[in-house]
């Protein structure tokens, strides 16, 4: 709070000022600065009692911290819905990485999108091609129908499964 209360005249953001949420609420519920809430974002329950709470202005979405792509959607989809900006991104990653927050990202209405992170150029190799790639200062979606990613198996190695219809 000593720090909120420091910085309350600054045009600044808030984001994820303490390890828990109920901890982050109650600094919430005595500044009128916008809140972002990060890292205690862990799936759809929390989503909703982050609405119902009236908990943040943004929200941070991390694909994989709440269980993959299609979680994400839906949690996406329920901040549009309740009209709460996000962002969109990973805890970290790669190419495969960054096509999935570029679809999600490139999915959402822009007027919604705080920001999205691209995080290929952070990964230690090359571990696929994908045709999300950064265009003009954008991250560029696929237009095709899936990720438009083709992995690199000289770098993944041979799959651990296999599995066919």
């Amino acid at each position: 709070m000593q720090v909120v209360n420091a910085v309350k005249d600054l045009d600044v953001y808030i984001e994820m000022p303490c390890q828990t949420y109920e901890e982050c609420l109650s600094v919430r519920e005595h500044t009128n600065l916008p809140f972002i809430l990060d890292e205690c974002m862990q799936d759809v329950g929390m989503m909703v009692r982050i609405l119902a709470d009236r908990a943040c202005d943004v929200v941070n979405i991390k694909i994989g911290k709440v269980g993959g792509l299609s979680k994400a959607r839906t949690i996406r989809d329920l901040c549009i819905e309740a009209g709460i900006p996000m962002i969109i991104e990973d805890a970290w990653g790669g190419d495969i990485t960054q096509a999935a927050i570029a679809a999600l990202a490139h999915s959402t209405p822009p007027n919604l999108l705080f920001c999205s992170t691209d995080f290929a150029s952070y990964g230690p190799a090359k571990i696929a091609e994908t045709t999300a790639q950064r265009k003009n200062g954008r991250l560029a979606a696929p237009i095709e129908s899936g990720l438009g990613v083709q992995p690199n198996f000289e770098y993944l190695g041979k799959p651990v499964f296999d599995f066919r219809l």
